[in-house]
């Protein structure tokens, strides 16, 4: 056998071997919303009765949540990183509001059988969990909010709540007033600088930010 047929077959072998050839971290999967909606969806299953929807901001799409999804994952805990109407292969129905979304994608989960369901948005995809929180009867443990764009308070007392935001962003004033107005239990985390939402992954907090979310929605039993 010459060398480079050698080389070729070993490299296949190895593909073959990985992971990633094994089985997908997700599956595609897609949902009806209310207003008659079809959202697509990434769903990285991790066997728990645990699970995480990820809202994406404006300039964002699913893939840009899939490194917290696969943290998610990796700690036993199922994450939903959905594509919000009119991003990807998501459409609209009868209303613009991607409200419907967030709670097509709460009630997708409780079909499945999750009992602690758990929401993560930042900026736009802040504002539509904020507004679908207003509209929702499902249960829901804890939230997490990036600089949401707008949208009323948490007035319920049954979901944990934690705030991030940047001391010098845009958003800084309006995120501290719907902080402030929301029912605890509520924390929120203020990071120097004026980097807005999802960027602060791009920064050297990504690390301590994964960590802070992904302790917040799991935390480590004692």
């Amino acid at each position: 056998m010459n060398f480079n047929r050698f080389v070729s077959i070993l490299a296949f072998f190895t593909v073959l071997s990985s992971p990633k050839a094994i089985a997908q971290a997700y599956e595609l999967v897609s949902f009806g919303t209310e207003d008659g909606g079809r959202i697509e969806a990434s769903f990285f299953k991790a066997g728990s009765s645990k699970a995480v929807i990820l809202a994406h901001g404006a300039i964002f799409n699913k893939e840009s949540w899939y490194f917290l999804a696969e943290a998610f994952q990796r700690k036993g805990v199922a994450a939903l990183s959905i594509d919000f109407r009119g991003y990807g292969n998501s459409r609209s129905g009868s209303s613009t509001k991607k409200m419907y979304d967030i709670l097509g994608a709460i009630s997708y989960l409780k079909a499945q059988g999750f009992t602690a369901i758990n929401l993560i948005g930042a900026s736009m995809g802040g504002a539509a969990v904020l507004l679908a929180l207003s509209n929702n009867s499902i249960p829901i443990d804890k939230v997490v909010l990036l600089a949401p764009a707008g949208g009323p308070a948490i007035g319920s007392t049954a979901s944990d709540k934690l705030f991030i935001v940047s001391e010098s962003e845009r958003m800084f004033t309006g995120v501290m007033a719907i902080y402030a107005a929301s029912a605890v239990p509520k924390q929120i985390e203020i990071y120097p600088g004026n980097v807005h939402a999802q960027n602060l992954f791009k920064t050297d907090n990504r690390d301590k930010l994964i960590d802070r979310i992904t302790g917040f929605i799991n935390p480590t039993q004692p």
